[in-house]
């Protein structure tokens, strides 16, 4: 199952092969046992919890590129803060507070390149 932490704090989940810890707007694979699942579905203001894979080459923390993160804006499925914190990576501390501002700083980068 694909975990997006969507909090502003280290989050934890009990995976079969034990505890694991996400950051801010981290995505991993997690595999669960039933308890651990329903522990985490409990947690659904903090995390966020989809079937498929998870991306393993940004659950490691690679900075996506300012048009995958756009692509992020328009998907309903994506929560505010793992876009913002996809945008940060990018933008670092110039980065905008508020969804929209964001995305035009995106844009600028896009059109810059």
């Amino acid at each position: 199952m694909k975990v997006t932490n969507i909090s502003k704090a280290l989050q934890g989940v009990n995976a079969k092969s034990g505890r694991m810890f996400l950051r801010p707007g981290e995505v991993k694979k997690v595999e669960f046992d039933e308890v651990g699942l329903n522990q985490a579905r409990r947690l659904s203001k903090l995390l966020s919890l989809e079937k498929g894979r998870a991306d393993p080459v940004h659950e490691q923390g690679e900075a996506k590129t300012a048009a995958e993160i756009l692509a992020m804006a328009d998907d309903k499925d994506v929560p505010f803060m793992s876009f913002k914190s996809a945008a940060l990576k990018l933008l670092g501390d110039n980065t905008p507070a508020k969804k929209d501002d964001i995305v035009l700083a995106l844009m600028e980068l896009t059109t810059d390149s």
